[in-house]
């Protein structure tokens, strides 16, 4: 027990639940103090593990319904102590100081033969794993752990083994502990890193974007569901622009996120319209926006960290977010030398289309929509990638012999011809939303649904010049699996209770707090009706000998004092429900009976060093007490 209280108040000072660990503590303590005992049935204990996994249960339910800064798992991890508690208080106050294992394991409880076990140790075990809950960077709790669990090794060791290498093969564990924890720590920063580079590689990098021309095979597409927007017209979501060509990639040449917005200020009697966004988030989030965006309100919680070609980041907001966005059409950014760049590469290719589109001294706008219609018409648009794995060749070929390719292709055709022409463009990537879903009546963007186009400036302003044919979407919805109306069902259900949950947020806690106190109180009033219940029923069956309780398998159940307590139930003298023997015997007030008591209890507890004769003056003087009158 002592062990089990060291690292109970371990738990409290580490996580800061020290009033908690104290209230804890005193009631564990208590089962020193109290000679109230029960005698359970193993069905009994059984009802209370179910009870304690309800319990369980019930604040999982809770947690995932509440909005917490504390992941839901590290809160039930820190808490563990609190819900296992029962367990061992129910061992403490129960006669035979065991449980059975079934308490913890439902699998256990089918075998006919009842196995039991001590909790204690595995209450310190918990309470220690919680304690690492805090995740502090001192060495507390490394220290607390190994000594306590140094003492719990130290009394199960082998009384065989000699006790210097008992300690030498200790502190060598505890040095291969240390260390290795250190190594784990890096590892797990580099699987992180390495992680995030792995997995993100579909998302908009705003400082790189490594094209797909000059990749080889099929396009691979995927039909999850990103964002669902409200809005009333299809749009093109800008993510992220490109103003530096380096061959095989585009860059960002401004890429400092700063604080300070670049929100286009909307001109007198323009026309500003809004959409609304629904969206999941895991991490920092680069948003998919309008072109010409002024404000976006409802982040405000969250922080908008933003660049100078428009890309904005959000971070440190909850893992879903509900935001409006205004936003005027027109994108109004500085022109920079690199938007003007035409690599030297690709002169040959944009010569032989200058001559079939003869735009010379045309205007800005006029060769805009000429390079876009001239794409349309006589390109077409494909998911294979094409063979050529030099980015310059695939794209010339694209241009001269294959004419068909993906979205990437006629975006940086575009960009560059638009360039040609004096006319400062850029690549653009982010998302086209054109699925609307009459059910939930919202636009729904998935990931397939990535985009590519470029921006050109015209006329003050910052366009959009998306030259890619219109079948694409079309091409890419017939590549959809049969599962898509599972998932998107699974989605739609799943972000309904996203949006409810948020909803609730907005309302505030206090309806969370309040349905958890009722929950909580109802749970309580349950249990202390079920033990009131329990405490009735073994008093009736007290007396029977049929009723199934633990195995008891102790010495001096054989003493006669037994026949004395049997003769004396229904009467004034009886003896108490778990009464101990010597208290039974002063509050009776009888000289005789106190004697045998003592000599019982020598026979109880130290039945090796009981001799012969004691055992005969026991059962004399028991049979000398029933006769009399």
């Amino acid at each position: 027990m002592i062990i089990s209280l060291v690292s109970l108040i371990t738990w409290g000072w580490l996580n800061q639940n020290i009033l908690a660990a104290a209230i804890m503590s005193a009631l564990i303590l208590s089962s020193l103090i109290s000679t109230w005992r029960w005698q359970l049935k193993v069905a009994q204990f059984y009802r209370i593990g179910d009870w304690v996994t309800a319990s369980f249960i019930v604040v999982l339910l809770l947690l995932s319904f509440i909005q917490t800064e504390q992941r839901p798992v590290f809160i039930i991890l820190e808490w563990l102590p609190v819900f296992f508690l029962p367990v061992l208080l129910v061992q403490l106050f129960c006669i035979n100081q065991q449980l059975p294992i079934g308490i913890l394991f439902y699998s256990m409880r089918k075998r006919e033969q009842v196995s039991t076990l001590d909790f204690k140790i595995p209450y310190a075990v918990i309470c220690l794993l919680a304690a690492g809950a805090v995740n502090s960077n001192s060495l507390d709790y490394f220290v607390l752990s190994i000594a306590i669990i140094s003492v719990i090794l130290w009394s199960a060791r082998s009384k065989n083994s000699p006790v210097l290498l008992w300690f030498l093969v200790l502190f060598s564990a505890i040095g291969m502990a240390f260390l290795g924890q250190q190594e784990l720590r890096k590892l797990h920063s580099l699987v992180e890193e390495l992680s995030v580079e792995w997995l993100s590689d579909w998302q908009t990098d705003p400082f790189k974007s490594m094209t797909s021309i000059g990749d080889i095979g099929e396009l691979k597409l995927s039909n999850k569901i990103e964002f669902r927007v409200k809005a009333s017209e299809p749009l093109l979501l800008l993510q992220s622009s490109y103003d530096r060509y380096l061959g095989q990639s585009w860059l960002a040449s401004e890429r400092v996120f700063n604080s300070q917005n670049n929100y286009v200020k909307a001109e007198k009697n323009s026309s500003v319209k809004t959409i609304e966004v629904f969206q999941s988030r895991k991490r920092a989030t680069i948003l998919a926006l309008p072109s010409g965006t002024t404000n976006i309100q409802g982040l405000e919680g969250g922080e908008l960290q933003f660049t100078a070609l428009g890309a904005v980041k959000l971070t440190e907001a909850p893992d879903f977010v509900n935001y409006t966005v205004s936003y005027t059409g027109k994108l109004v950014t500085q022109i920079r030398d690199f938007d003007l760049q035409v690599p030297k590469q690709h002169l040959a290719w944009i010569k032989s289309i200058q001559q079939e589109l003869n735009l010379e001294g045309q205007a800005p706008s006029v060769i805009a929509q000429s390079i876009k219609q001239y794409f349309q018409k006589n390109y077409h648009y494909s998911l294979f990638l094409g063979k050529e794995s030099n980015p310059n060749k695939a794209l010339e070929n694209f241009i001269l012999k294959r004419k068909a390719g993906h979205c990437e292709y006629f975006a940086v055709a575009s960009t560059l011809l638009l360039r040609s022409y004096g006319i400062p463009a850029r690549l653009a990537n982010g998302y086209a939303m054109q699925e609307y879903s009459d059910i939930e009546q919202l636009y729904i963007v998935r990931r397939r649904h990535a985009h590519a186009w470029s921006i050109a400036q015209i006329a003050g302003a910052w366009q959009a010049v998306d030259s890619t044919p219109s079948q694409w979407l079309a091409l890419e919805e017939e590549q959809t699996d049969i599962w898509q109306p599972v998932y998107d069902l699974f989605s739609s259900l799943y972000f309904n209770y996203k949006q409810w949950r948020f909803q609730q947020a907005l309302l505030g806690h206090q309806s969370d707090k309040t349905l958890g106190l009722s929950i909580a109180g109802l749970l309580f009033l349950l249990l202390c009706w079920r033990l009131y219940k329990s405490r009735k029923l073994l008093l009736k069956q007290y007396s029977k000998s049929s009723a199934q309780t633990l195995p008891i398998d102790y010495p001096g159940k054989d003493s006669e004092l037994y026949l004395i307590e049997q003769s004396l139930v229904a009467t004034h003298k009886q003896r108490k429900q778990n009464e101990p023997i010597n208290i039974w015997a002063k509050r009776i007030g009888d000289s005789e009976l106190i004697e045998i008591a003592s000599l019982h209890n020598h026979y109880r507890f130290d039945t090796l060093n009981f001799s012969d004769t004691q055992r005969k003056t026991l059962k004399t003087s028991v049979e000398k007490w029933l006769k009399q009158p």
